[in-house]
C-alpha cells in the first residue's frame, strides 16, 4: 500500500510537470524533489515547492516515495531505466498514447507502476496547475498504483477515469485532436484576420472566447447538439461561398475546410435538422459537382 503521504519527485519541470508539481504542493502533498536539466526555469518553483534541485533523473530516486515521469513519450523508457533502488516505490507515467509496458524495466526492478494523463491543454505560460482543476485524468496501474493515483487526482480537483489498455492510443488520439490538432486549426484561423487587416492578438482574442464558449456547449449539451455552423445550418450556398475565397487566400486549407464540413453533417442528420436533399446539397458544393440549392 502506498501511503497517502508518500513523498513525491517530478522528472521533468516542463509545462505539464510544472503544473503538477504546483498542484500537488497546493493540495498539501509533499514535493521533494523535481529533475530538470534547465535549472534556471525552475529554479523559482523548486524554492517555492521547497524542493530539491536536480539535473539528472537518476539522482532523484531517493528523494521520494513516489517519481513522476512528465518527460516526453519517446524518453520514458530511457529515463525509467536510468532509475535504481526503485523497489516498493511507485514510477508513474504522464503520456496519454503510452500503457505500463514503457516501465516495464522500473517493474522488474521491483517497483510499483502506474500512469496519469490529464485530459487538458497545459502550455507554458498558461494557466498552470489551474487549467487542471476540473479536468479528465486517465489513469492506469495495478490496484496500489490505482488507489495512490485516483486520490492524488481528487485532490488536484481532477476527475479519475480509467481506459482499456488496449484502447491507449484511440484514447489519447481522440484528446489530441482537440489539445493539438484544433490549436493548429484554431491558429489557421487566426491568420486568415491578417488578410482583413487586423493582427494576430485581436484575431485570438475572439477566436479564443469562441472556442471557450463552444467548449463550455459542448459540455453543457454533448453532442450532437452542440456541433454548430453552416453545414449544421444547411446553407450550402455559404459552403460554396468559403470554399471561392479559400481558393483565393489560403487554397492549403481547402481540403481540411472539405473534411470539417463533411463530419459535421452526420450530426445534422442526427439532430433531424438537415434533409437528405441539402446534405446532397452541401456534397455536391464540397465535391464542386452542382451550385447550391436555391434560396428557400
Amino acid at each position: 500500500m502506498i501511503r497517502t503521504d508518500a513523498t513525491i519527485a517530478i522528472v521533468g519541470a516542463g509545462a505539464m510537470g510544472s503544473a503538477i508539481a504546483m498542484g500537488a504542493h497546493r493540495a498539501g502533498r509533499n514535493v521533494t524533489a523535481l529533475a530538470s536539466r534547465h535549472h534556471d526555469r525552475v529554479r523559482g518553483l523548486a524554492k517555492e515547492l521547497g524542493a530539491v534541485l536536480v539535473t539528472e533523473a537518476a539522482d532523484i530516486i531517493e528523494q521520494a516515495d513516489v517519481i513522476l515521469l512528465c518527460v516526453p513519450d519517446d524518453a520514458i523508457a530511457p529515463v525509467a531505466g536510468t532509475l535504481k533502488e526503485v523497489a516498493d516505490k511507485l514510477i508513474v507515467h504522464t503520456a496519454g498514447a503510452k500503457g505500463l509496458a514503457v516501465l516495464d524495466v522500473a517493474a522488474a526492478r521491483g517497483a510499483c507502476t502506474g500512469s496519469l494523463h490529464p485530459v487538458m491543454v497545459v502550455a507554458a505560460g498558461g494557466r498552470g496547475h489551474e487549467a487542471l482543476q476540473g479536468a479528465t485524468a486517465a489513469i492506469d496501474g495495478n490496484d496500489p498504483a490505482c488507489a495512490w493515483l485516483t486520490e492524488f487526482a481528487r485532490d488536484l480537483q481532477m476527475e479519475p477515469v480509467t481506459i482499456p489498455a488496449e484502447h491507449r492510443a484511440l484514447y489519447h488520439l481522440s484528446a489530441a485532436m482537440v489539445g493539438g490538432l484544433m490549436t493548429g486549426l484554431l491558429a489557421s484561423a487566426v491568420d486568415l484576420w491578417g488578410v482583413l487587416g487586423l493582427d494576430r492578438s485581436t484575431a485570438a482574442t475572439a477566436m479564443g472566447r469562441m472556442v471557450q464558449e463552444a467548449g463550455r456547449n459542448l459540455e453543457r449539451l454533448g453532442v450532437p447538439e452542440a456541433v454548430m455552423g453552416p453545414a449544421i445550418r444547411g446553407d450550402a450556398g455559404t459552403i460554396e461561398q468559403h470554399l471561392q475565397v479559400l481558393a483565393i487566400e489560403a487554397p492549403q486549407l481547402v481540403p481540411l475546410y472539405r473534411v470539417l464540413v463533411e463530419r459535421c453533417l452526420p450530426y445534422g442528420q442526427e439532430r433531424g435538422v438537415l434533409s437528405d436533399e441539402h446534405v446532397q446539397a452541401i456534397t455536391d458544393v464540397l465535391h464542386g459537382q452542382k451550385s447550391p440549392l436555391p434560396d428557400g
